[in-house]
């Protein structure tokens, strides 16, 4: 079973689907969190769920300081390497251990693309796993359609 929470840009979708995870504590994955420079973002980390580590995941260009290896950009963006292979690393374990159901926020237009999570997306699905999922409400059908997800609820 794939369960999503979708909805527009900036309107609580991480919050909702950690919340979801504490309401149904099981499983693993990963939420965005936004951290904020004033009225500026200033990137984001990710936390993996079962053990509150944060792994810094993004960080906007005028922060960079160049110490950590970048592997893509969007816009003002720069997504970090390290957090990429340690979500893979971390979703072979779960996949491995049949830790189900697997969060993962967010899947957007870096997937679509083959960036981003597309890969362990892929190999979540190969294997079958019950996942929770963020997806904005303008790239559902996209994504519904490139991952050929047909049995989907939105939470």
């Amino acid at each position: 079973m794939i369960k999503i929470v979708t909805g527009k840009i900036n309107s609580q979708k991480s919050t909702r689907l950690l919340e979801y995870y504490q309401e149904h504590p099981q499983g693993d994955g990963f939420i965005s969190r936004k951290i904020m420079q004033g009225n500026l973002v200033y990137g984001y980390n990710l936390l993996q769920l079962s053990n509150n580590k944060l792994i810094p995941f993004v960080i906007r260009d005028i922060y960079d300081d160049g110490s950590k290896a970048i592997i893509c950009k969007v816009g003002p963006y720069h997504f970090y390497e390290d957090a990429f292979n340690y979500v893979e690393e971390m979703i072979d374990d779960f996949i491995a251990k049949k830790i189900s159901p697997v969060f993962l926020d967010e899947i957007s237009l870096l997937e679509l693309n083959d960036q981003g999570f597309h890969q362990v997306l892929v190999k979540l699905i190969e294997n079958d796993m019950d996942l929770c999922l963020v997806v904005r409400d303008d790239l559902i059908n996209q994504v519904l359609h490139k991952y050929q997800m047909k049995s989907v609820e939105i939470i």
